[in-house]
């Protein structure tokens, strides 16, 4: 007797038998022409038989009950970006009411950033508003600079939707815990939804405009030294007018959910809201036009945020939690910022920026102007300002030369106040890996003037002159 060379046709229709995966219903199977498979006489005929005609009609067969078996049961399936929306990502399960099942669906999507940075100094050392000698020193460094996961989806009710992230960095060394981020709301309607959790306290267009959309490696000096940070809060968005107007507005613990919401004293909170209006329809994803529009499309927007705020002098462990500074980088709360023998305990925070943009043939062009009054000063000692103002703005100019693939842009900032004015101006490259926004490479050149900001995750470092070179590749799924 011959040993068949592959399985053979009867074996194989046991098999699927046996585990159940053929239990389909009969009709499903009518597709098969059962006459067709030629009957063996005998047993040994049976396991000798090596008609490949007959064993491409039995494995139809199989295929076809293993199809019917899994038709009811859903499957992953992958969403990507749009031109006017972020990718849905990796949708795991999606049910609804109808479905006889209690609703629910959940998808999963991120992005990381990895990235070179170095920066040449000009100067090294700077002076703070107390007179204190700071060294500037080179930077060297490679890092996963931003590493964020997100579960999102419906649960019970499909108006019931929710968020759940974990956001990391190496910035701050490869043993740093991932910050937990997300929210959970009812939406009522497109007009209205109305949640709660951990988000971003919407002061300003580019803060609002998350990554990984920015036009450059990230976002500007200006934006960097006025915004709010992350807090816990319950705030409502939604959208009016055929999503001509779109909003969100809402209280917040604090400024930010590090120190400055932790150790507050009182019962004072945030208030932040952001608006925007679109009249020539959606302006998409960030500032950049790489999908190079046929018809022009414009934003006006515009937020405000007013909170009584506790002085700090170390953030949390968010990386973007904010510390408030002078115009010259020194941390307000630092004992002797607003003069000899004072400490600042308390002040009241009240930002406000308009901000408008332009989209058309692959040209982009965008601004957004802040103004801040820090008063109300609480603490000990004398302090030698009752307010303080600071305002300043940026510039974006974009093209991309080569539609969806190749483009330049020329970025700028700079911000002033009584304790000194600091600049930038650079410019840089994009490629967009195989025409889509979810891939992305940036080469990026910044000259800082005694640049006042300071965050790990961007190239800003209070008090800093020089040159800053950095490259990324980016992908969002």
């Amino acid at each position: 007797m011959r040993a068949s060379p592959s399985l053979p046709a009867f074996a194989l229709v046991s098999l699927v038998l046996a585990t159940g995966v053929a239990r389909a219903p009969a009709a499903d199977l009518t597709d098969v022409d059962a006459t067709a498979v030629e009957p063996a006489q005998y047993m040994e005929e049976s396991l000798t038989h090596e008609d490949p005609d007959q064993e491409a009609r039995i494995r139809a067969l199989v295929d076809q009950a293993v199809a019917a078996r899994l038709a009811n049961i859903p499957r992953p399936r992958y969403i990507p970006a749009t031109d006017i929306a972020p990718p849905k990502g990796l949708l795991l399960f999606h049910s609804t009411d109808q479905a006889g099942t209690v609703p629910f669906a959940l998808a999963m999507n991120g992005f990381m950033q990895l990235r070179w940075l170095e920066f040449a100094r000009e100067s090294r050392s700077w002076t703070d508003s107390r007179g204190i000698v700071r060294p500037v020193k080179n930077i060297n460094t490679f890092n996963l600079n931003r590493v964020l996961l997100s579960f999102s989806g419906h649960v019970l009710d499909e108006r019931l939707v929710y968020r759940a992230m974990l956001f990391g960095t190496s910035d701050m060394g490869v043993r740093s815990a991932f910050v937990p981020l997300g929210t959970v709301g009812w939406k009522f309607s497109e007009a209205v939804t109305l949640a709660g959790g951990v988000t971003i306290v919407p002061s300003s267009r580019e803060w609002v405009d998350a990554q990984p959309w920015t036009l450059g490696v990230d976002r500007s000096m200006v934006n960097t030294f006025f915004r709010p940070g992350y807090s816990p809060g319950v705030f409502t968005v939604g959208s009016l007018l055929d999503a001509e107007v779109q909003y969100q507005a809402g209280v917040w613990n604090a400024i930010d959910g590090g120190q400055a919401g932790v150790l507050r004293e009182g019962t004072s909170m945030a208030w932040a809201g952001n608006t925007w209006w679109e009249p020539l329809g959606p302006f998409g994803l960030g500032y950049s036009d790489m999908e190079c529009r046929t018809d022009p499309v414009i934003r006006v927007g515009a937020s405000g945020t007013y909170a009584r705020t506790q002085a700090i002098i170390f953030p949390g462990l968010n990386p973007e939690d904010t510390i408030v500074r002078l115009s010259d980088g020194t941390p307000i709360a630092l004992p002797d910022a607003l003069g000899p023998d004072s400490r600042l305990q308390q002040y009241l925070f009240q930002l406000a920026t308009v901000d408008v943009g332009w989209k058309y043939a692959g040209w982009a062009v965008n601004f957004e102007y802040y103004f801040r009054l820090l008063n109300d000063f609480v603490g000990v000692g004398t302090f030698e300002r009752s307010s303080i103002y600071d305002h300043g703005g940026l510039g974006y100019l974009s093209w991309c030369f080569v539609p969806r693939t190749y483009e330049v842009y020329a970025r700028s900032s700079a911000l002033t106040g009584p304790y000194g004015t600091g600049q930038e101006y650079g410019g840089g490259f994009n490629w967009y890996v195989h025409k889509s926004r979810q891939g992305r490479f940036t080469l990026e050149a910044l000259y800082m003037n005694r640049n006042p900001a300071q965050n790990i995750l961007y190239p800003y470092r209070a008090g800093y002159t020089g040159t800053a070179i950095q490259t990324q590749f980016q992908i969002a799924f």
